[in-house]
C-alpha cells in the first residue's frame, strides 16, 4: 500500500509532524492540523484518522507505523481519557464530508458542504454541563458567528448532534 504522507510522531507531546512542503499544503487545504513555523502540526485525533484511512506512514524512533492498532499499542500512553469520544465525532464528521479542525480537546470548528461554519463541542452521554458554560458556549458561538453544536456520544459509542441557541421566553408569542 501506497501512503499518502509521511508523518513523525513527537511522543513527547503526543503531536504529528509534516515537514515535507507539498504534504503540509494538502493537508492543510482539507483542514488538517494546524501550521507553526515551517511545519503542519496534527494532533493526535488526526493522526488516529489518517491511520483509520491508510492516508500516513507514522515515524516514530526509528520504527514505522502503519495502522491504528500499531498506533495503539505503541502509543497508548497518548490517549487522554476522553479520546475516545473525541475520535467517535471527527470520524463521524470527517466521515460525512465535512472540514474538520481542532480546536481543544472537546470542540472542533467544522465547515459543512455549504460552506457555513459550526462550533462542535463533544459531551459524553451522562456529563454534567452547568447551565453558566452552556450559556458561555452559545456567546463564544455566535460572538465568531458560528452555529453551536453539541455533539453527545453514548457509552455505547452512539452520536446525537443537537443544535444548541439561546432564546428569550419572554418574547415567545
Amino acid at each position: 500500500m501506497k501512503y499518502s504522507y509521511i508523518v513523525w510522531f513527537d511522543q513527547s507531546k503526543c503531536i504529528g509532524i509534516v515537514k515535507d512542503k507539498k504534504s503540509i499544503n494538502n493537508l492543510e487545504k482539507k483542514w488538517f492540523g494546524r501550521l507553526e513555523g515551517e511545519n503542519l502540526v496534527l494532533d493526535i485525533v488526526e493522526l488516529a484518522y489518517l491511520l483509520l484511512h491508510g492516508r500516513i506512514r507514522l515515524v516514530l524512533e526509528g520504527l514505522e507505523i502503519t495502522t491504528y492498532n500499531e498506533f495503539l499499542e505503541k502509543n497508548y500512553g497518548c490517549l487522554k481519557q476522553f479520546f475516545w469520544p473525541k475520535l467517535v465525532v471527527y470520524k463521524d464528521l470527517r466521515d460525512r464530508g465535512r472540514k474538520v479542525r481542532v480546536i481543544d480537546d472537546k470542540k472542533f470548528l467544522v465547515k459543512d458542504k455549504h460552506g457555513d461554519l459550526k462550533l462542535v463541542v463533544i459531551l459524553e452521554e451522562g456529563s454534567k454541563r452547568p447551565a453558566d458554560t452552556i450559556i458561555k458556549d452559545i456567546e463564544t458561538a455566535h460572538s465568531n458567528n458560528l452555529e453551536l453544536i453539541y455533539a453527545i456520544v453514548s457509552l455505547q459509542g452512539d452520536l446525537t448532534y443537537y443544535e444548541v441557541s439561546k432564546i428569550d421566553p419572554r418574547n415567545e408569542q
